[in-house]
């Protein structure tokens, strides 16, 4: 799916679930010990979903442009994440904190744009807008795998019948993008936009 495609589908998905989920993500904003711009972001995971197989994304948009905090705190630019990129539990949390920070493009003595560092001044990534999700493996997803499957047997009873060959069911690639697709479609939450803050430290001159 192109990216453009796959952010109108995340922002349609947003207009329709913010209202409902406005209180299941909070953020707040801060300067570390070493004077980066630090963010946190906590997800309350509902009651249904807590316990069940799953995984949680922080996604920031600003325009076209996407990334996601990947398992060790980074930002990945220009796409959203694969399957194995998300923060995985086997057991859903009630609630989970991504900690990050704000990112700045890291430019090489050379000129060119090698990688991001974490920032002073939030200059750079104000104004993006920050996404809070979660996808889970419910009930009604795996009833639909169940039909599936139990229609796929059927279906390949009649192929083998006219001497054709069987359709293979994937059963666990059909559940892993059921579980994607709600993440990405059903409960994505808007938690706020990144705001200007300036950690850099005063200039206490230094001089002798």
């Amino acid at each position: 799916m192109r990216k453009t495609t796959l952010l109108a589908a995340l922002v349609a998905a947003l207009a329709a679930s913010t209202s409902a989920l406005a209180q299941s993500a909070s953020v707040s904003w801060g300067c570390s010990a070493d004077y980066r711009v630090a963010g946190s972001v906590t997800l309350s995971i509902p009651a249904a979903d807590v316990g069940r197989p799953g995984f949680v994304a922080l996604v920031a948009e600003r325009g076209e442009d996407l990334a996601f905090l990947d398992p060790s705190g980074q930002w990945v630019v220009s796409r959203m994440p694969f399957a194995h990129e998300y923060r995985q539990f086997n057991s859903l949390p009630p609630s989970f904190t991504f900690g990050f920070c704000s990112p700045e493009p890291y430019i090489d003595e050379h000129g060119n744009q090698n990688g991001f560092i974490c920032s002073m001044t939030s200059g750079f990534s104000a104004g993006t807008i920050l996404h809070a999700s979660w996808g889970a493996l419910t009930p009604e997803i795996e009833a639909r795998a169940n039909d599936r499957e139990i229609s796929m047997v059927a279906a390949n009873e009649r192929l083998i019948s006219l001497g054709r060959e069987p359709r293979t069911f994937d059963r666990q690639r059909f559940i892993e993008a059921a579980v994607l697709r709600d993440a990405r479609k059903v409960n994505p939450i808007v938690v706020g936009t990144v705001p200007f803050i300036n950690c850099t430290p005063p200039d206490t001159g230094g001089g002798s």
